[in-house]
């Protein structure tokens, strides 16, 4: 008897959470009534969506969406989706690392992710902040020299949608280590090539192929020297010397051929007059 009791608190419990004894919730979207696993719940904003209005969110981004986004953010969104819709269809990238990170440098779109085609095409003109890298997990010695062991990763900030999202887009990475400190713990090593290549193009797309406006916005604060260094992808005037500095201008060059009809020539000119800048300096 007492079991048959504690079953019966148990499904009702259960029956409550699912919705079968409360007043349904109404999809904030459309108004349609809603009970139970109908809903999708977003915490942020404290309403709900039905499962057809919660579905006009793509799947990489939902997750996101239901702990952060509020009801205007929803609303964003669609406007967003709809209005690039045309743009973000002529996606055709031209530097691919692997299946997950591809970068269209003519239209300034990327798209990131374990699932292939199927995750959501972005644009460099939403994006607010960036950061891709090699996270170290694992350090190992050897006869022929020392590896370090970790995983490459991409994360994004953007306005619209106003997502942050990461991803681990390479598993199980081994580097050469380059240099180790003899008293300290650190050492330095080198990307792989085609990762390295990838983070350069995205940084190109993402300090060039931004709208002018927005653009200038970004630099408003800044000096021009701090400008050419970012331009360049220098931290400080301490890693610039003559070889280098050629190096990464053949590379900013490179991705944007001048023989194609996709090379502003205002970007051209802002990679000579910082690398003149640069140079005077050194």
């Amino acid at each position: 008897m007492f079991w048959l009791i504690v079953g019966a608190v148990i499904v009702v419990v259960v029956l409550f959470k699912l919705g079968v004894f409360r007043h349904p919730d109404e999809c904030r979207d459309c108004g349609k009534a809603l009970k139970g696993t109908e809903q999708k719940v977003f915490k942020a904003g404290g309403f709900c969506l039905c499962k057809n209005c919660a579905s006009k969110i793509h799947p990489q981004i939902i997750n996101y969406a239901k702990e952060n986004w509020s009801y205007s953010d929803y609303t964003d969104y669609l406007t967003w989706e709809e209005t690039t819709k045309e743009e973000r269809a002529q996606f055709d990238p031209d530097v691919v690392y692997g299946n997950q990170l591809a970068i269209d440098t003519e239209r300034n779109l990327f798209r990131f992710g374990s699932n292939g085609d199927d995750n959501i095409v972005l644009r460099f003109a939403d994006l607010t902040d960036y950061d891709l890298n090699f996270k170290p997990e694992e350090y190992k010695e050897g006869i022929l020299g020392d590896k370090v062991k970790g995983n490459e990763y991409v994360s994004v900030e953007l306005s619209c949608p106003r997502v942050c999202l990461e991803s681990v887009i390479n598993y199980g990475v081994k580097l050469k280590v380059k240099q180790k400190g003899i008293i300290s713990n650190k050492y330095t090593y080198n990307l792989s090539d085609g990762f390295a290549d990838a983070i350069r193009a995205f940084s190109v797309c993402y300090y060039l192929q931004l709208k002018i406006d927005t653009y200038n916005q970004m630099c408003r604060d800044v000096d021009e020297v701090d400008k050419a260094l970012a331009l360049y992808m220098f931290d400080s005037m301490d890693e610039v010397t003559p070889s280098t500095l050629e190096e990464h201008k053949n590379l900013l060059m490179k991705a944007f051929d001048q023989n194609e009809e996709k090379s502003n020539g205002l970007y051209l000119e802002k990679i000579d007059n910082a690398y003149n800048l640069l140079a005077s300096m050194i």
